[in-house]
């Protein structure tokens, strides 16, 4: 799989070479949406010295997470190129920095119950017991930031229309820094949701929290970028350069991490941005 990365970038750089103009800015901004997971045993492996980690955990029963990155993780600047040979096609090349930080994630929970009160009829004397409950929980997230080398062949669909579209194939490659692993714990008292919400905030002794770095590793993805473009203006010189465009990139990530191997996640990119033509 690595190979073919690495044959689709040169490729797209050779390419390049051959009689080839700047014709495009892009600067695009978004977000990756897709599953994330990890295991109970991963994590030990990422933080072997974490004290939640390495506690009796048998009865909390694990559920999964998914990854939810905000818009503004990913950051992509890349210019336009355009091949003589391909002249409908435009070869897009550039950086893409991205800040994974639910990368991996784990969590486990269990509720139990105890007596809290005991009421007496004062008639019939008959008691009553009222039971309480709380929730023990933990948390596991591992995050990165990651520089990678992006590079796209694009084609357009009514390209001298206002309104047109765009697909095509591309391929991304580099590596990664700022590992770090979050792990925490807490037990919330039933029914105190309003007072604690969700909020790093916990009665006295019920919440811990540990923060370890990991040594970073590189990612790789495939994707096929399908977009819709806007240009701006059609009658004013200053404005018809311009265009906003919407662009999702359905693919695949790979992620090796350092201490534990490549981690793989299906799902889409959605980015937006702005297209400047030059020429």
């Amino acid at each position: 799989m690595k190979k073919m990365i690495f044959g689709l970038l040169i490729g797209a750089f050779s390419g390049a070479n051959a009689q080839v103009k700047i014709q495009e800015i892009y600067l695009q901004s978004g977000a990756f949406f897709g599953h994330s997971s990890g295991s109970l045993a991963e994590f030990q492996t990422l933080a072997p010295n974490s004290t939640i980690l390495n506690q009796d955990l048998s009865l909390y029963e694990n559920w999964p997470m998914y990854e939810f990155n905000f818009p503004g993780q990913s950051h992509n600047f890349s210019v336009g190129l355009k091949l003589e040979k391909f002249p409908k096609t435009t070869l897009r090349i550039g950086l893409m920095h991205a800040n994974q930080p639910n990368l991996m994630q784990t969590s486990g929970s269990y509720t139990e119950s105890f007596p809290y009160d005991t009421l007496t009829s004062s008639q019939t004397g008959e008691q009553f017991f009222i039971d309480s409950f709380s929730t023990h929980s933990y948390y596991a997230y591992y995050s990165q930031k990651q520089v990678r080398v992006d590079a796209a062949l694009i084609f357009r669909f009514n390209a001298s229309q206002r309104w047109s579209f765009f697909g095509g194939i591309g391929a991304n490659f580099g590596l990664s820094y700022n590992g770090k692993t979050e792990v925490s714990q807490h037990v919330s008292p039933w029914g105190d949701m309003y007072n604690y919400g969700y909020y790093d905030y916990y009665p006295e002794g019920s919440y811990q929290k540990e923060s370890f770095e990991n040594k970073g590793g590189f990612g790789f993805g495939v994707y096929a970028p399908l977009g819709i473009d806007f240009q701006v203006g059609k009658n004013r010189d200053f404005w018809k350069p311009v265009h906003l465009f919407m662009e999702l990139r359905p693919g695949f990530n790979v992620n090796q991490i350092a201490s534990l191997g490549s981690t793989f996640a299906a799902g889409n990119f959605s980015n937006v941005g702005l297209r400047f033509k030059i020429n």
